[in-house]
Formats: C-alpha cells, sequence, structure tokens
C-alpha cells in the first residue's frame, strides 16, 4: 500500500479474489493494531527529551521551539518563553501511568507569568499540555491575544503531499461523524492549500452543505476536535480539549512542509492584577506505517486516559431502557414491571427530559407537552410525579438498574422561578440586557454564586433520588450570551470563565460523589473534546436520532465514522421507536440506547434481543477498530467493520474479534469477502455465527490468502459474527 494515500477500504463480490491478498502468507499480523512500536516511542521520547531542555529536536519536523504562542500587546511569547530559560519541575510517574513536567517563565517586561504542564503517558508516543498566562503585575496587562494552544509545523521526511483525515462533528445530519481524508494541494500543479476550521470558514460550510445551522461554536458542532495529518509513512495525530470555540489551521506550504495553529478562537483581553486565562488542552501522538494503526492508538489512549475512571476502571458505559420523564410516575412503576417480568438486562432505567416543572399538558414523546418552557426549574413535576423521583429509582434499582436522570442545568426560561429569584445568574443574549418574558436564558457559570446554585441543585437531585448516572443537556450555543456581556477590551473573557466554570462544576459533582458517572450530552453530540470526554461519556451522539425520519443506513454511516477517534459513545436508531436486528446493529455502539415503548409480547421479546446482543457485543468496542466497506449514504450499499480484542494482560481481554455486516434495502450484492487484518495465519480460528449459532473452524492462512466470506442472502439484513483462537 502506498502510505501517501488513505488507507483502502477492500470489498469484492464473493466470486472474486481480493488481489491484494494473493501470496500473502507472509502478511504481518495486525499492521494496523493499537500496540506502539519501538521507534514511535522513541521519537517522542526525543521530542519531550527536547521541550525538557535535555536533548535536540528532531530536525525539520516540529517546530525547534515550545508548540504554543501567544502575544501580549505585540510582544510575542517566543520572545521570553524559551526552552532554556524555563524553570522545570518534574513530577514522579503516577498510578494511572502519567507524569507531569512543569515548565514556567516570568516577563519583567510585561509582568506576565507562563506555565505550560506537560504530561506524558507510559507506553504511547503521545504527551498533552496546558497553557496558562498570568498578570504577575500590579496593574492590568496588554492586551493578550493570539493564544495558540498548538503552533508548530509537521514537515513529510521525503517531501511527501500530505493528507487531513478529519471527522464531521453531530450538526445532526445524516452525515454526522462522517470520516474525510482531504489532500493538501488545491491542483495538481499548486501544491499547496490551506485548511481553516473557524467560525467563517465554518459557516459557509455549513452553507455548502445545506445543513443551515446557526453558528454554533460548541466544541463539536461542526467538526470533532481530532485530527490526523498523514505525512508519508508517518503522521501526527493532534487532538482539543475545549467546549466552546476553537479555530484550527492545517496550512500546506508545498514539498511536505506544513504548519498547524490551534486554540481557543475568542480572546483578545486585558488581565486584572492576579488573572490568568488558559490554554485548549492539547494532545500530540505520533504514528508510523498504516493510518489504523494511528488511529488505534488513539483510541486506546482515550481509553486510558481521556475516559472518566471509578476506582481507578474505565466506567462501563451502559446497556439502557430510555423512558420519557413526562410519563407520570404510575406508568414508569409498571413499565419497570414488565422490564423485571420479561428479565431484560437493562444496565440503566434512562429518566429523559419532561419530568420537571409545574406544566399540565402530559407528554409521552419529546415532541409533545409543555414541558420545554419549564426549563430552569428543577423540581419533580407535582402533577406526573408528586414531587418526587425516589418511588421510580427506587423501583428501579430493586429491579436490578441503575438510575440515570436527565437535567439542563445551564439554560433557562425567563418566568422560571430562579431566574425571578436571581435574576443575577443569568444572561440574556440581548444587546440591552433586558428580560423577556419566556425568553431563554444562560446560566453564567463563572460567577462564584451561579455556580454555587448549580451544584446545589444538581447535587441535591442526586443525593435525594439516588441518582446513578447524571445526564447533562446544553441545547444552547453559549457564546451569543456571553459575548453580548463582554467588558470592553475583554474579549473572550467571559467564554473563558463560563468554560471554565463548567469543567469545574463537573469536577465539583464528581468529588462530592465518588461514585457517580456522566452522560454528556449537548444537542447531542456537540460537546464531544478531549476535556469534557474526560468527565462524562458521549453516549447521546446525536440528536438526528431523536427523529422519526432518522434512517438506520444513516446510524451505519454515524457509526462507522466515529469509530475512528470513540472507542466509547452511544446511540439509539431513532427517536421512540422499538427497532428491529438490522436497526438495533445498525445502531451498536457500547452505550446502546432502546426506547421502551413496547405495548405487546412480540415487542417486548425484541426489547429484550436488542438488550443481549448489545450486552454481547459492548467489550469489543474497547478493542481496535478495523473498517471494512461503507457507502455512505448510499441505499444499494454495505457497511462492514470488525472490532479485536487483542489480549494483552494490562486490560484483562481474551484475543477475540467481532464483525458487523449490513446489507441495505436496494443492495444487489449477497456476499463479499474481506481481509480480517487480525487473523494470525499460523493459527486455527473459530467463528461463531450470533443468528443460528453455528460454529466452524477455519485456517488463519486460508483467510489471509483468499478473504472471509461474508453472505446475506437478503436485503435489508446482516451478519454478527464472532471470532476466537481455536482450542
Amino acid at each position: 500500500m502506498d502510505h501517501a494515500t488513505p488507507v483502502l477500504l477492500l470489498l469484492v463480490p464473493a466470486t472474486m479474489l481480493l488481489s491484494s491478498l494473493a501470496g500473502s502468507a507472509g502478511v504481518p499480523v495486525e499492521p494496523y493494531s493499537s500496540q506502539p512500536t519501538a521507534d514511535e516511542l522513541a521519537f517522542v521520547a526525543q521530542w519531550k527529551s527536547f521541550l525538557l531542555g535535555q536533548g535536540q529536536a528532531a530536525k525539520g519536523r516540529y517546530v525547534a521551539d515550545l508548540p504554543f504562542s501567544f502575544k501580549c500587546g505585540e510582544r510575542s511569547s517566543r520572545e521570553w518563553v524559551r526552552i532554556e530559560t524555563a524553570h522545570i519541575e518534574s513530577g514522579d510517574w503516577q498510578e494511572d501511568g502519567t507524569r507531569t513536567h512543569v515548565l514556567t517563565w516570568k516577563d519583567p517586561q510585561t509582568s506576565l507569568s507562563c506555565e505550560m504542564r506537560l504530561r506524558e503517558f507510559r507506553g504511547y508516543p503521545a504527551f498533552d499540555w496546558v497553557v496558562e498566562v498570568r498578570n504577575e503585575g500590579a496593574s492590568d496587562s496588554g492586551k493578550v491575544h493570539d493564544f495558540w494552544g498548538i503552533d508548530t509545523c509537521w514537515n513529510a521526511t521525503d517531501g511527501s503531499m500530505p493528507i487531513l483525515h478529519r471527522s464531521v462533528g453531530s450538526p445532526g445530519h445524516e452525515d454526522d461523524f462522517q470520516f474525510r481524508s482531504e489532500v493538501m494541494h488545491n491542483s495538481m500543479w499548486d501544491k499547496r492549500r490551506r485548511i481553516p476550521m473557524d467560525t467563517p470558514t465554518n459557516t459557509r460550510w455549513g452553507e455548502t452543505h445545506a445543513y443551515n445551522l446557526p453558528n454554533d461554536r460548541r466544541s463539536s458542532a461542526v467538526w470533532l476536535p481530532f485530527f490526523n495529518y498523514q505525512t508519508g509513512g508517518d503522521g501526527l495525530i493532534t487532538g482539543l480539549g475545549w467546549s466552546g470555540a476553537w479555530r484550527a489551521y492545517f496550512d500546506h506550504q508545498g514539498g511536505g512542509a506544513s504548519t498547524i495553529l490551534a486554540g481557543v478562537e475568542n480572546l483578545d483581553t486585558i488581565l486584572h492584577p492576579g488573572e490568568a486565562v488558559r490554554s485548549t488542552l492539547n494532545l500530540a501522538l505520533y504514528w508510523q506505517g498504516e493510518l489504523m494503526h494511528g488511529q488505534n492508538m488513539f483510541r486506546r489512549l482515550v481509553l486510558d486516559h481521556f475516559t472518566p475512571h471509578i476506582g481507578g476502571k474505565p466506567v462501563e458505559p451502559p446497556i439502557s431502557g430510555v423512558v420519557w420523564g413526562g410519563i407520570p410516575s404510575k406508568e414508569h412503576l409498571e413499565i419497570i414491571e414488565k422490564i423485571k417480568e420479561y428479565q431484560i438486562p437493562f444496565d440503566v432505567y434512562w429518566f429523559d427530559a419532561g419530568w420537571y416543572g409545574t406544566g399540565t399538558v402530559p407528554s409521552y414523546t419529546v415532541f409533545e407537552g409543555d414541558w420545554g418552557p419549564m426549563a430552569g426549574d428543577w423540581r419533580p413535576n407535582p402533577n406526573w410525579h408528586n414531587g418526587t423521583l425516589k418511588p421510580v429509582s427506587d423501583a428501579a434499582k430493586a429491579a436490578g438498574m441503575k438510575f440515570l436522570v436527565w437535567v439542563e442545568p445551564c439554560r433557562a426560561i425567563q418566568g422560571r422561578p430562579v431566574t425571578l429569584e436571581h435574576p443575577e445568574y443569568f444572561l440574556t443574549g440581548n444587546a440591552d440586557g433586558k428580560r423577556r418574558d419566556g425568553q431563554t436564558l444562560l446560566l453564567d457559570l463563572g460567577r462564584a454564586d451561579a455556580f454555587n446554585w448549580a451544584c446545589e441543585v444538581v447535587g441535591g437531585l442526586i443525593r435525594d433520588y439516588g441518582i446513578d448516572w447524571y445526564e447533562e443537556d446544553f441545547n444552547l450555543d453559549p457564546n451569543p450570551y456571553l459575548e453580548a456581556a463582554a467588558d470592553p477590551g475583554r474579549w473572550g473573557m467571559g467564554e473563558m470563565r463560563f468554560i471554565e466554570g463548567h469543567f469545574a462544576f463537573w469536577d465539583a459533582l464528581l468529588r462530592r460523589f465518588p461514585n457517580l458517572a456522566i452522560l454528556n450530552c449537548a444537542s447531542g453530540g456537540r460537546r464531544i473534546d478531549l476535556e469534557s470526554i474526560s468527565r462524562g461519556q458521549p453516549l447521546w451522539r446525536s440528536d438526528y436520532n431523536c427523529f422519526p425520519e432518522a434512517t438506520p443506513e444513516s446510524t451505519q454511516d454515524q457509526s462507522y465514522g466515529i469509530q475512528h477517534w470513540l472507542p466509547v459513545q452511544g446511540s439509539m436508531i431513532r427517536g421512540w421507536t422499538i427497532f428491529d436486528t438490522y436497526e438495533a446493529r445498525c445502531a451498536l455502539s457500547p452505550g446502546q440506547e432502546n426506547a421502551v415503548v413496547a405495548k405487546t409480547r412480540e415487542e417486548w421479546l425484541q426489547i429484550k434481543a436488542n438488550v443481549v446482543q448489545a450486552k454481547r457485543c459492548r467489550k469489543y468496542f474497547s478493542g481496535d477498530y478495523y473498517p471494512l466497506t461503507n457507502q455512505q449514504r448510499d441505499p444499494a450499499g454495505w457497511t462492514a467493520y470488525h472490532l479485536f480484542l487483542s489480549g494483552d494482560a494490562k486490560h484483562r481481554m481474551e484475543q477475540e474479534g467481532m464483525l458487523v455486516a449490513l446489507r441495505r434495502a436496494k443492495s444487489d450484492v449477497t456476499a463479499m469477502r474481506f481481509d480480517l487484518l487480525t487473523i494470525d495465519p499460523a493459527k486455527r480460528w473459530t467463528f461463531e455465527d450470533y443468528d443460528s449459532g453455528r460454529t466452524w473452524v477455519v485456517s488463519g492462512k486460508d483467510i489471509r490468502e483468499h478473504g472471509f466470506e461474508v453472505v446475506i442472502p437478503k436485503r435489508r439484513d446482516s451478519r454478527l459474527i464472532f471470532y476466537r483462537p481455536a482450542s
């Protein structure tokens, strides 16, 4: 395979052989796996040594300087924040496999100090960093601006044409999370290209693709903030942690030479004495060889270090039964009795929105009732729940389920009690600052009193109702509110304090309730970034699936794309319906949700079958991901992928895999052969068909030479196959 091109997706009709497999007995096992190589580790070790003043830079690969920059007035940090002048304190290795180095500087000319916290990860060719700038003087600083959390280059060793791999975010569209690979030239005659990701560019992109979205600047509303920049036989994955407006630029100047800039988009502010601002959280991961090897290392790194842990172990995403919160408690108790009667092994009883306030119009789905205007009044509705959620919580726990409750503390409707009692807690978004009855307000988490109110209200719900999973939604872009309230000369400071306040809010809840798990939602998956997913799992990844118009094929496409980056995420196929086996496999994810709306015995049994299947599949998503084929939004296509647990002792995994193949409703293709790269040709392998229970044994040599055949005789059908070394 030419390393200067994107990874090929291997698929052919079953009557043909994959030419790339001919004579492949010597094909290396797992060329795309998550296991780092010695060369990758050595490259990053050299880079870290250079940043700590202990070695040389890799000549010409990256900036031979610190990988960030900012300005104060006209003075660049490059003038005084230098490796040779850093005061460095290095910490010890921690139980979680990380070590942090703190680099500090002081500038007498501007009275600013700078701190870089550089974190390395044992066993990974990766490191991350956060930068803080503080005014140590007795008067206001000049304006701090152009704060680039990442400011470096990434140059090919051989002049290869770079390729930028990235994914769409979650605008709530069929194309959510589509994995895109873009060659960094304008044309064959013009070997340069610049790919910008900022608010103006994203707005034009949305209009071009007919999304017609507002200028939404939540962290993954348009693009996921993760990027893989491939340069010939290797590449650099970068990622950001910042739940607000960020910007990034990949600029290829030709000859394989590129610059990378990324950071907070909205910051141009003076700092008062003692005041500080921070950068995005910034990650760099180096890889060599095949593209999916880099992606799988990133997935594993996310699982180990950017996924919530309880008791030292990653929080296992639940297989959930989702029930609308506007349904009266009496009916919730009846549903729980049915779950017990049919012995459906849900992990979590998901108590969705609509349960709060004083509305009087019943709601059995998201599209009914008067629950919407109640936002901000986070008390159980006395008309549906007698002012308490405890009977439902107790019943769910007695049935062996944990209890999840949906809350949206940062949004309120003017007229709710708290907005009248404490108007100072909320921002209006209006230029005149005036409040209008019924308008949507933003809780200003940058204020200590508003922050304390949120902690008390949500903490009280968790305490009083035994909430195990706290789902936080966030259905507005905060930037218009924060910008309308900005002080002259302080652009971006409101957003800075709001985002810092939100991270601190989650941290406070997790300290108070150490066994609490957080479900991270923001109009679906519009708050996916390294900082946010470290605290809350994105288990409702797209609001596209709220609507009955959602298609199984689009959910396939979303799954295929997001799995390039995240081992932990969740989906429901379409809003408030029961899905059959084909649809359930379209939505397979480690945190799959099932709407509990069954009326007949057959429907209850279908839900049970979906849950049992999802629980059997869940563990494989923490393994390595191998995409096989996906024809985006094509009703005549197939989608297929496999996941493999490599059997390493650290993650307590046996060596085994899972293959999912889906034939769409208009596909004329009945069979395909795939190269299963995880198959060791020296072993024999046992395969199990989930639907029939049939098992068979095949030699690895035969599979690697001829491919593995998947036959799906019927349209709109699927195969689910497990495999492991034969005993």
